[in-house]
């Protein structure tokens, strides 16, 4: 439809950002992971909601403990459950029976007796008059307790976002990663930009691309990024000659780019793909036209 350098040169600098967002995810993802993020954040959102005392009850309940392995902590707790622990928690402190069969007036005692002041007044709230009062309070937080959940999961993004641009930055610098310098390689070497876009057009006609590609890398070795010396006084030279400003732009767009995520890439690619007639319908691993 529009074959054009211009497009290939968007190509290539699109699938180069999002190569080194895999990378960089996958370097996030590993940190997250040895470092307990997850769970440390739940825990500290779940003490938030619950109080100190309370949270620490709920995670010694077996149905918690039982959610993770080798004594860690969970990285999720279905609101429900937590909801059910919580009330059996009280229920089994405060009145030496379990919350489901309470009558009604027994679960506003139960909601007396909750130790953490905020949380009693939010139970209280949705305690009703029917039989099923145990059973509606118990959906009636955890219904509450979802919506705390979506509170905590958006501490834990924001706090991801900031390890993501401290690795990102690492990763651009320690490999030159300026997209400026790819963007004038890709327009002036004519096999370099067939060789990206050819790599470009293969992510953008598999379906689910994002996850199939392992990110490596091997995957840079195509890229034109990188230093010519591994020597301090070598860099700092190489970046004299290139232009400390243009490098450092350079270095700031790829950051920024690598932020926005691989999943906005791939979608990107997809788009630009279409202005040359390709990339229509994304086939599937091993399906054949």
């Amino acid at each position: 439809m529009f074959d054009h350098p211009i497009v290939d040169v968007a190509l290539g600098l699109i699938f180069f950002f999002l190569v080194m967002s895999l990378l960089v995810s996958a370097v996030q993802e590993w940190i997250s992971s040895f470092l307990g993020l997850r769970s440390s954040n739940l825990h500290t959102g779940v003490e938030r909601l619950l109080g100190s005392p309370l949270a620490k009850q709920v995670y010694e309940h077996p149905i918690i403990k039982n959610l993770a392995k080798d004594r860690q902590r969970p990285s999720y707790i279905e609101p429900e459950t937590l909801s059910a622990v919580v009330l059996e928690v009280i229920s089994q402190q405060k009145l030496g029976k379990s919350y489901v069969s309470l009558t009604q007036q027994e679960v506003s005692n139960l909601v007396a007796n909750i130790p953490n002041d905020d949380l009693k007044q939010v139970a209280s709230a949705f305690v009703v008059n029917t039989t099923e009062a145990a059973n509606e309070l118990k959906e009636a937080m955890a219904d509450w307790f979802d919506q705390g959940m979506d509170r905590i999961s958006g501490w834990y993004k924001r706090r991801i976002k900031k390890i993501l641009i401290v690795i990102a930055a690492f990763a651009t610098i320690t490999t030159n990663a300026s997209a400026i310098h790819m963007v004038e390689e890709l327009w002036k070497n004519d096999a370099l930009r067939v060789e990206i876009t050819a790599q470009a057009m293969v992510a953008v006609n598999i379906e689910n691309a994002v996850t199939l590609m392992e990110p490596n890398f091997d995957s840079l070795k195509i890229l034109p990024i990188g230093w010519e010396t591994k020597d301090l006084s070598g860099m700092a030279k190489e970046i004299s000659d290139n232009g400390i400003w243009k490098t450092v732009l350079g270095w700031i767009i790829t950051v920024a780019a690598i932020s926005l995520g691989a999943p906005f890439w791939f979608d990107l690619l997809g788009k630009v793909a279409q202005l040359k007639g390709v990339g229509g319908k994304r086939q599937k691993p091993g399906e054949t036209k």
